[in-house]
């Protein structure tokens, strides 16, 4: 196989066509239509899926790019004369669910990465049960998830059906989330759960519930799936633009670093609450995980118990 070919194969990859990567590496359309067809008749498997507006990896083709990444990084270390022992996989592939703390990690380690020669970062999100299935099928190399205690056992029996290891990163208190301007504030007024019951509450939309929603306050359980004033929605952007625009509310975490400053949003915890939100990790067994990874746990960590 020629090295040169695993070049154009990533480069087809990361600009989703053909067409465009023909003429950003100036050969011609058939010539590199060809060599994909030829890198897909040696793998066995087809590695992109192909239509009117272009290419997108196949999962066959999203681990072929991972592994030609890394061949590409160890050709060049050679010529850098690194010995055997130092090459690494520089690649971080993560799962994750919806919280900001995840993602600022996630930005972190590739910042500190972005003068490599060569790497593939992916990142992907969904709820804990599209987190299992994105490590279990090695569309990621690690998960992070999270889950209320009561769904914990529910959880590990799931972890060990799928043959993955879960290792606890921290135990956390559900906090509110509104507007740094929500009315509350500005009047001074306690900020809880019995006070914001007549205003619109906002939550993920999903068969998986992002949390329990049944939060105990005060001597009081209060069921927020009920609320007569409900928004779903499915990003985490799309929350946090709609908490900083409107009275609405929400139920997360303590803040992560750029909350306020980007979205004008704070975290205010919930009085007397006897819920716990666990987040954790998952990953294959029998898989080591790379330094890179590791460094993006331990960052990750360090987020979430400061």
């Amino acid at each position: 196989m020629n090295l040169k070919h695993l070049e154009y194969f990533i480069t087809v990859a990361q600009m989703g066509s053909i067409n465009r990567a023909a003429q950003a590496l100036y050969i011609s359309q058939p010539h590199l239509g060809k060599i994909i067809r030829e890198l897909e008749q040696n793998a066995g498997v087809p590695l992109f899926t192909r239509s009117n507006h272009g290419v997108t990896l196949t999962p066959e083709g999203i681990e072929f790019q991972r592994r030609a990444q890394r061949v590409l990084v160890e050709l060049g270390d050679m010529f850098h004369h690194s010995k055997p022992n130092d090459l690494q996989d520089f690649s971080l592939s993560v799962s994750m669910t919806k919280y900001s703390h995840i993602m600022e990690s996630f930005i972190q380690i590739v910042l500190q990465y972005k003068d490599l020669p060569a790497y593939t970062h992916r990142l992907q999100e969904g709820n804990p049960i599209d987190v299992i299935d994105d490590v279990y099928n090695r569309r990621a190399d690690v998960g992070v998830l999270h889950f209320g205690l009561s769904q914990r056992k529910n959880m590990m029996a799931l972890f060990q059906e799928h043959q993955l290891i879960y290792h606890s990163l921290a135990r956390m208190s559900p906090h509110i989330l509104i507007s740094q301007h929500h009315p509350l504030l500005v009047e001074g007024k306690p900020i809880s759960l019995e006070a914001l019951s007549h205003y619109g509450f906002v939550r993920y939309e999903g068969q998986f519930e992002d949390f329990t929603y049944e939060l105990f306050s005060k001597g009081s359980q209060f069921n927020l799936s009920i609320n007569p004033k409900m928004v779903y929605i499915v990003t985490r952007a799309s929350l946090l633009h709609l908490l900083a625009k409107t009275d609405f509310y929400s139920i997360g975490i303590q803040d992560f670093a750029a909350q306020l400053s980007s979205y004008q949003v704070v975290s205010i915890p919930i009085e007397d609450c006897r819920d716990t939100l666990e987040f954790g990790y998952i990953f294959p067994a029998g898989v080591k995980l790379s330094k890179i990874t590791e460094e993006f746990l331990a960052d990750l960590k360090q987020r979430l118990i400061q």
